[in-house]
This record gives structure tokens, C-alpha cells and sequence, in this order.
């Protein structure tokens, strides 16, 4: 049937016809195999880039990780030093007494602030008057204490209007205390 109909064909239709059938394999070659094949390349291609971006967010994730469980231990270790009967209060009378300024509290406030899945931040809020600058820098010196991991967190310091040589100074002093095992699961 087929070469029945090709031989009625002149040349010039035959060639015709055989280029139209060439175009159209070609055709469907090209939407067979090749198009989605480079339609499968170029997905291929985005994907390893987001991957690659991917790996090196979290590469730089397990960096930022490895640092901060590094510190976690560190802060551990000097929090163990405390011992299990250290208090801030108590641990700044000591230092207000060493600096002699114990005398010149107005107040002193104890309370917590933010808690961690191993620490608890405590916060003692006090009050020094009718101090010397002197005073003020020993009382300072004596209690930030890297080590303790008891730092002054705020600070504002006034001249007193009745006696200008003196100062008023308001501290909110912070530490760290471990979490007992009942405490974490709160």
C-alpha cells in the first residue's frame, strides 16, 4: 500500500514527502529524547546548587554549634566552682564588705531572669549611696568577676545633690546557677 502509493509520486513529491517524514522523526526525536532529557539536565543542575548552598548553610550551622557547645561546657565548668550553696546575694555582701562599702547598701533585691535548658540567670538589683568614686571602682572591681561568671549587667551612677563629692549608684548584677535535674524538666 505504501509503495503502491510512493511509486505514483513524481520525484519531486517523493522528495518532498521523504523530507517531511525525516522532519517529523527528527521532531519526535527531539520531543522524545532529547528535550526532556535536557529539561532533566537543567533540573538536575538547579538542584545541585540548592544542595551545595544547603550543605554550606549547614556546615556553617555545625561551626556556630560546635562553638556554642564549647561554650556551653566552659560556662558548666565555672558554674560547677560555685558550689551547691552559692548565692549572689551572699557572694556581693562578701564583695561589698571587701570594697567596705557593705554599709552603704540601700537595698538589695534578689530575682530571676532567663533560664536556659542548664542555667538559670540570677539577678540582684542593689542600691549604693553616699559612696566615693573610689568606693565605687573597688566595689566594681571586686564583683565583675569573669571566672564567677558574675557580671554587672546595668549601672547608673548620680552625684547626690546634698553632698556632690558623693555618688548614688543603682547595679543589676547577674550569674549563672545550674539547674538541678528536677528544675529542667519544669
Amino acid at each position: 500500500m505504501i509503495k503502491t502509493f510512493w511509486n505514483k509520486l513524481d520525484s519531486k513529491q517523493q522528495k518532498l514527502v521523504a523530507g517531511a517524514a525525516i522532519f517529523v522523526c527528527i521532531a519526535l526525536i527531539l520531543e522524545i529524547a532529547i528535550f526532556p532529557f535536557m529539561e532533566a539536565q537543567k533540573k538536575l543542575e538547579k538542584a545541585i546548587r540548592t544542595h551545595q548552598k544547603n550543605l554550606v548553610q549547614i556546615n556553617e550551622l555545625s561551626s556556630e554549634f560546635t562553638a556554642l557547645e564549647a561554650k556551653t561546657a566552659a560556662t558548666k565548668r565555672a558554674v560547677s566552682t560555685h558550689g551547691a550553696d552559692f548565692t549572689l546575694f551572699s557572694w556581693l555582701e562578701k564583695k561589698a564588705t571587701q570594697a567596705k562599702v557593705r554599709g552603704r547598701i540601700q537595698y538589695m533585691n534578689s530575682s530571676k531572669g532567663t533560664r536556659s535548658s542548664f542555667f538559670e540567670e540570677s539577678l540582684v538589683d542593689m542600691k549604693l549611696d553616699t559612696i566615693t568614686i573610689k568606693q565605687l571602682n573597688d566595689f566594681l572591681y571586686y564583683t565583675e568577676s569573669p571566672e564567677d561568671l558574675v557580671r554587672i549587667k546595668k549601672i547608673a551612677v548620680n552625684k547626690m545633690k546634698e553632698n556632690p563629692e558623693y555618688l548614688s549608684a543603682q547595679l543589676q548584677i547577674s550569674s549563672l546557677q545550674p539547674l538541678h535535674q528536677e528544675q529542667r524538666k519544669r
